[in-house]
This record gives C-alpha cells, structure tokens and sequence, in this order.
C-alpha cells in the first residue's frame, strides 16, 4: 500500500469520527504523497474529499492553499498549483506543473 493511501484511509477515518480538520490535512497529505511518488495514479477521489471538506469548514482557496505542504520532490508552491488546476479541472495546468518537474 502506497502512502497515498495509507494517508486516504487514515482521512477516511478521521472524517467518519467526526473530525474534519484532521481529515482535510491527511487528504492534503495523500494528494501530495501521490504526485510526489510520481504515481500515475490521478487523485480524483482525494480531490472531491478536499473540496467538500474545504466548504464544510468554509475555507477560501488562498486558506486552502497555504495548508499544502509537499515533503516531497515537488515544492510547497507546485503542489499547492497541483491541488489549484485540480479542483478547478484544468488538465493542462496539472500537466505543465508535471513536465516541469523532472522525477527521477
């Protein structure tokens, strides 16, 4: 099981308890871990799950944003364009933001 995952479970559960903040910053965390371990996998499902949480706990997208934390090969502020062309639907953005960035 990927990090991603395992974070997207940890969320999943964090949400059914009720506790929604915690849920967001794990749902943050899986959505970086997945484009950090350059997986092909696109992370739809996490996106939804940060978007309707991002309205419950009514957050603005620049409050949103300065949530995201990359750890990762990815910047703070690549990941943070990531999440933005994501929730958005803008393919060619998530796509620039990827081929500027070398995996290696």
């Amino acid at each position: 099981m990927t990090n991603a995952a395992q974070y997207f479970e940890l969320a999943h559960a964090e949400e059914t308890d009720g506790n929604e903040s915690a849920a967001l910053l794990l749902y943050l965390s899986s959505f970086c871990d997945s484009f950090n371990s350059a997986s092909k996998d696109y992370p739809c499902g996490t996106v939804a799950k940060i978007r309707s949480l991002q309205n419950r706990l009514s957050l603005s997208d620049l409050q949103l944003l300065s949530l995201v934390h990359s750890y990762g090969p990815l910047s703070d502020a690549e990941s943070q364009k990531l999440l933005s062309y994501s929730i958005y639907g803008c393919v060619t953005g998530i796509k620039a933001v990827l081929a500027d960035h070398a995996f290696g």
